[in-house]
C-alpha cells in the first residue's frame, strides 16, 4: 500500500509514502505531518495491535524486513524481522494482518537474477519468527495481483493471480499453521485486480476483472464457512467494458457492495440477498480525479475503499431502496455498454482476421520453405545414393588393386629370391673359374720352369 487511513481520539490520520519517506498526516482545522520513517524502500502497510498501537512493515534501504510500532507520542520503534544478504532480492506489495497476538506479513520477493519468478511469502511472528511461502508467482505484470482478509475467527483467506499456460485466480486459506490446498476461482487470457471480502457468516465474496475478448468484472462467492466446507457459486457478471478499473468490495449493513471505474465514473452495484444476484450498475456523483483506492483500519477490521485527499471515504448509501434508479440511464447504461462492446469486438476481430491474414502469410511462407527444404533433402538423398554407389564401386576397385599389388608383392619376392639364387651361381662360377685360372697359371709355370727338363729327361 501507498496509503493508509484511520481514524484516533475522534481524529483522522492518514499514512502515506513519498520518496521513500513515510510520514503520518493529520487531517484536521490545523493539519499537520510528521516524518516517521526516511529509509522505505518499496512500499509499505499498517495495522493496529492489540495494545491499539499502529504497527507499520516495510523494507529499508539496508535490505531489513522491519516492524515498527508508533507510540502515543509519535515515536517509533522498530524491529528487524529479517535481513537478505542477497542484493539482488527486492521486496514490495506489503499486506499487514494482526490477529490476536500473531503478526502477519505477506510480501513478493523479486529475485533480479529471474525477474519472471515472483515468490508471493507470509512470515508470521509470535516472539519467533516462522516463513511460509504460498507460492510461486510467474510472469505477473500488473499490481495488486494478490488480496488477503480474515475472518471473524482470524482465519486468514487468500487469493492471488498467476501464469501458467493462462492466468488463474487461485484461493487457499491458513488453518492449523499451514496453507490449504489451492482451488481455481476462474480461468482466463488476463486476470488483474483479485479483491476479497469475509462476511459475519465466513462467505467468502471475491470480485476480479478478467479479459478473454473484452474486460469484463466477475464475482463469485463460497458459501458456508470457506476451506473445506461449503462450494463455491456461478460466476456473475457485473459489468464488461475495456474501462473498468480498480474493483472493490465491501460490506455494508449486510449488503455487498462492488465499486468500480469506468469510461471516468464511479459504478456500484449491491446485493441484498448474500451475493446471490447484484442490482444493475448504477452511476456515483463523486469523480474518480478526486479519489484513489487506499486502505483504512480499525483495531478489529480493515478495508479497501476509496478515500480523497483529506481521508474521506467514498460515501454510500446503507440502503439501496433509497437510490435513484432511472429507468431510462438504466438502459442507456446497458445500451452503451453494448455498443461498447460491439465495438471492442469488431475492432478485436478486425485485429484477428489482419492477424490471421499475417499467419497465413508467414505459413505459406514457411510451408514454400519447406518444400525447398524437402527438395534439397531428396536431392541430397540422390547424391548420397550416388555417393555411396560411387563408394562401392570405388570401394571393388581398391580391393582389385591391393589383390594386384599383392600379386606383384608376391612375384617380386620370387624375383628377389631367384636373383638372389643367380648372385650365389654366379659367386660358384666366379670360384671355379678363378681356380682354373690359377691352376692354368701353375701349369705354365711349370712348363717354363720344367718343360725342357723333362724333355732331356
Amino acid at each position: 500500500m501507498d496509503k493508509v487511513l484511520f481514524d484516533y481520539k475522534g481524529r483522522k490520520y492518514q499514512l502515506s509514502l513519498k520518496q521513500n519517506v513515510i510520514t503520518l498526516f493529520e487531517s484536521s482545522e490545523n493539519p499537520s505531518e510528521i516524518s516517521l520513517i526516511d529509509n522505505a524502500l518499496s512500499d509499505f502497510d499498517a495495522a493496529f495491535n492489540m495494545d491499539k498501537n499502529i504497527v507499520i512493515t516495510y523494507y529499508s534501504k539496508e535490505q531489513n524486513i522491519v516492524l515498527a510500532t508508533l507510540t502515543s507520542d509519535n515515536k517509533i520503534a522498530k524491529k528487524i524481522l529479517y535481513h537478505y544478504n542477497d542484493k539482488t532480492i527486492y521486496i514490495d506489495n506489503f499486506r499487514l494482518i494482526i490477529c490476536n497476538d500473531d503478526v502477519h506479513v505477506f510480501f513478493m520477493e523479486h529475485n533480479l537474477s529471474n525477474p519472471k519468478k515472483i515468490l508471493l511469502k507470509h512470515y508470521i511472528f509470535n516472539g519467533a519468527l516462522k516463513v511460509k511461502e504460498v507460492a510461486a508467482i510467474n510472469n505477473i505484470q500488473i499490481k495488486p495481483f494478490y488480496s488477503v482478509a480474515f475472518d471473524k475467527f482470524g482465519i486468514l483467506h487468500l487469493v492471488y493471480v498467476t501464469t501458467e499456460n493462462t492466468q488463474k485466480i487461485y484461493y487457499t486459506t491458513f488453518i492449523n499453521n499451514m496453507w490449504t490446498l489451492k482451488t481455481t476461482v476462474s480461468e482466463a487470457v488476463s486476470i488483474e485486480c483479485p479483491n476479497i471480502k469475509i462476511d459475519d457468516k465466513r462467505n467468502i465474496h471475491i470480485c476480479w476483472v478478467e479479459e478473454n475478448i473484452i474486460k469484463e468484472l466477475k464475482y463469485r462467492k463460497k458459501i458456508d464457512g470457506g476451506w473445506p466446507k461449503g462450494s463455491w457459486d456461478k460466476k456473475i457478471t457485473l459489468s464488461f467494458s475495456d474501462t473498468i478499473l480498480g474493483p472493490c468490495i465491501n460490506i455494508i449493513d449486510s449488503n455487498i457492495w462492488c465499486t468500480w471505474i469506468q469510461q471516468n465514473t464511479f459504478y456500484s452495484a449491491i446485493s441484498s440477498d448474500g451475493g446471490n444476484s447484484f442490482s444493475r450498475p448504477f452511476k456515483l456523483a463523486e469523480k474518480p480525479s478526486s479519489y484513489e483506492l487506499v486502505k483504512k483500519i480499525e483495531p478489529s477490521s480493515e478495508k479497501i475503499i476509496y478515500a480523497n485527499q483529506d481521508g474521506d471515504e467514498l460515501p454510500f448509501d446503507s440502503d439501496k431502496n433509497d437510490i435513484s434508479y432511472d429507468k431510462d440511464s438504466y438502459f442507456t447504461f446497458y445500451i452503451k455498454e453494448v455498443q461498447e462492446y460491439l465495438s471492442t469486438l469488431s475492432k478485436k476481430i478486425e485485429n484477428l482476421q489482419k492477424e490471421k491474414i499475417h499467419l497465413e502469410r508467414n505459413l505459406n511462407q514457411k510451408s514454400y520453405e519447406i518444400a525447398l527444404k524437402n527438395r534439397n533433402i531428396e536431392e541430397l538423398k540422390e547424391n548420397i545414393k550416388k555417393i555411396y554407389e560411387d563408394r562401392t564401386k570405388y570401394t571393388s576397385k581398391i580391393d582389385n588393386l591391393n589383390s594386384v599389388y599383392n600379386n606383384v608383392l608376391s612375384e617380386n619376392e620370387k624375383l628377389k629370391k631367384q636373383i638372389k639364387d643367380l648372385q650365389n651361381k654366379i659367386l660358384i662360377l666366379n670360384s671355379k673359374l678363378n681356380e682354373k685360372v690359377e691352376n692354368g697359371t701353375i701349369d705354365k709355370i711349370k712348363t717354363i720352369f720344367f718343360g725342357k727338363s723333362n724333355e732331356h729327361l
